[in-house]
């Protein structure tokens, strides 16, 4: 069977954040969609979103959650994948495959992937083709993004 990526309910999505404790804070309220991150605004009412798990054999790996943040950016919310599988890029491999489940029709010049990236996750952000947007830190965070054309 290998290595798939499948659509999954926001529901399960919670479920694995929660249990590889994810954001790090015990009972935290946890929302399909977050509207503001430091200076960015999501501006649509009710944005496409879609969760997707990375499954090895069957067994979920890793996920990541997709959200329209606007006209232009589509946001890739969290990319975790299980610890005894890091190391392996697995977690591009999940952005692009995500990407191209359902949102093919993005991959053109003026659309971008938005990341709102923690400190200790800047290097593989500019690894995989990353720049800055707004050229500041916000507590421990800074908006990046990355043209879909070309991925």
């Amino acid at each position: 069977m290998g290595m798939e990526i499948k659509r999954i309910h926001f529901e399960e999505l919670q479920r694995y954040w929660i249990e590889v404790d994810h954001f790090k804070k015990p009972g935290k309220k946890i929302r399909e969609v977050v509207r503001i991150l430091g200076p960015y605004q999501c501006t649509i009412d009710n944005p496409r979103r879609e969760s997707y798990g990375l499954f090895d054999d069957g067994k979920m790996i890793g996920v990541t959650h997709l959200v329209q943040w606007d006209a232009r950016w589509l946001r890739y919310r969290t990319l975790n994948v299980r610890t005894p599988y890091r190391g392996q890029d697995l977690g591009w491999m999940l952005l692009l495959g995500a990407v191209d489940l359902d949102w093919q029709d993005w991959k053109v010049p003026g659309r971008y992937l938005f990341g709102w990236i923690r400190r200790p996750h800047l290097s593989w952000s500019l690894a995989h083709g990353f720049k800055e947007t707004g050229g500041r830190w916000h507590e421990d965070h800074m908006g990046m993004i990355r043209p879909l054309s070309g991925i």
